[in-house]
């Protein structure tokens, strides 16, 4: 009889003991649950209003560097407007600065060079790099495939004598991540890197990289300018209309308007934001020790 009364009341205190864990949980997680909530909306509204800020006061919003005559070197047809639109935006709409963009391939991968050629100065218009100073290479060594990495040798030879030729005073690639991890890109970063490593780049020249960023922030759009903000010290964020403009570019790459491109424009920071550093030989022996391959 107490033994059958003593398990009695030792289920009851147990049954008692959980359901009391098991409401301190859910009042937990309720809690959790509300902060996040207002965490969530005070972030969208510092984002918003940064945006504004930004959008309304551009010394916010804008970079302070002002090239005359300033190079894009990007890897394949699309590249231009995929991640470089809000910096190539930023320095078209300057009457005192000349935007020259240089292509190492025609995108061939797939057998529509031809098309995407076509494609790349109908995108270029729309970005109002003029006709003239847009340049496709299309070199057998070259060859768009994202499996192989291009010769650093090939490509630095290419890019030192447009900088010299067109007397360019800033030079804006990709970094060792390339964006998109796409070998061809890295491969760019790599023979530039060289290049200022082996003191070959003209002291008028300034190397520029645009930023990698986690794939959280790739596809935050608006809610990743606190962060670039924050982390880095040369950034441009558009305004809704100049957006547009890029999504307009990408466009006139219907070759490409595949449905996670798509997508892409739709969330992707790059599409609004670009974030820039510059290229230095410290941080660079840094980065090619890191990363040797």
């Amino acid at each position: 009889m107490n033994e059958s009364l003593a398990i009695g009341n030792w289920t009851l205190l147990s049954t008692t003991y959980l359901d009391s864990c098991i409401q301190y949980i859910i009042d937990y997680l309720k809690d959790a649950v509300e902060h996040l909530i207002l965490f969530f909306i005070a972030y969208i509204t510092l984002c918003i209003a940064l945006y504004l800020s930004a959008v309304h006061w551009k010394h916010i919003g804008g970079c302070n560097l002002a090239p005359k005559r300033v190079l894009f070197v990007v890897a394949h047809p699309d590249d231009e407007c995929m991640f470089f639109g809000p910096t190539i935006i930023k320095h078209t709409s300057r009457h005192d600065c000349q935007v020259y963009l240089l292509c190492l391939s025609k995108g061939n991968s797939d057998g529509l060079g031809s098309i995407r050629t076509k494609e790349l100065w109908k995108s270029g218009a729309k970005l109002q790099i003029p006709d003239e100073n847009i340049i496709l290479i299309n070199n057998t060594l070259l060859q768009d495939n994202p499996k192989v990495s291009w010769r650093e040798d090939v490509i630095a030879r290419i890019i030192l004598t447009h900088i010299e030729e067109l007397r360019i005073d800033t030079l804006i690639t990709f970094d060792r991540h390339g964006v998109s991890r796409h070998k061809n890109h890295c491969s760019i970063f790599y023979a530039v890197a060289f290049l200022c490593l082996d003191s070959k780049i003209p002291s008028y020249c300034t190397v520029y990289t645009l930023e990698s960023t986690n794939i959280l922030r790739k596809y935050w759009l608006l809610l990743d300018i606190p962060l670039s903000y924050l982390l880095s010290s040369y950034r441009y964020i558009l305004n809704w209309k100049e957006r547009c403009q890029i999504i307009d570019a990408m466009r006139q790459h219907k070759s490409q308007l595949v449905w996670f491109r798509r997508l892409y424009l739709l969330v992707s920071r790059y599409t609004m934001i670009n974030t820039l550093n510059q290229m230095n030989t410290i941080d660079l022996e840094l980065d090619l020790e890191i990363d040797p391959d």
